[in-house]
C-alpha cells in the first residue's frame, strides 16, 4: 500500500518528545560527533534491542546501555574503514557487558 500525498491534503509537524524518546537524542549526538559514533551508536542500539527483543532487558535499559557505550567510547574523527569495523566491533562486545 501507497501513500496517497495528494489526498493527505495537509501535514502537521512537532519537535520530538526527547524526554518520551530519549534515543533521539543519542542519534543526534552521534550525528553530530560524527567519525566513529555513528557506527558505536548503531551497533550498541543493534546489541541493546536484540537483548531486549530475547526478554534479557527491559525497554528503557536500551537507551541507558546505548548511552553507556557512547560515553565510553574514544572517537575517531577521520576514520578508515578499518577504523569503524573495529569500533563497531569493540561497541558490541562494550554493550553485551
Amino acid at each position: 500500500m501507497q501513500t496517497n500525498f495528494p489526498k493527505l491534503a495537509t501535514l502537521t509537524f512537532e519537535e520530538p518528545d526527547t524526554d518520551r524518546f530519549p534515543a533521539l537524542d543519542l542519534a543526534r549526538r552521534a550525528g553530530d560527533t560524527c567519525g566513529t559514533m555513528p557506527a558505536v551508536f548503531n551497533a550498541a542500539n543493534e546489541v541493546a534491542v536484540d537483548a531486549f527483543v530475547n526478554r534479557k532487558i527491559n525497554f528503557p535499559q536500551i537507551t541507558a546501555t546505548v548511552r553507556r557505550v557512547m560515553d565510553a567510547h574514544k572517537v575517531v574523527e577521520h576514520p578508515t574503514l578499518e577504523k569503524i569495523l573495529e569500533a563497531d566491533a569493540w561497541a558490541r562486545k562494550e554493550a553485551l557487558g
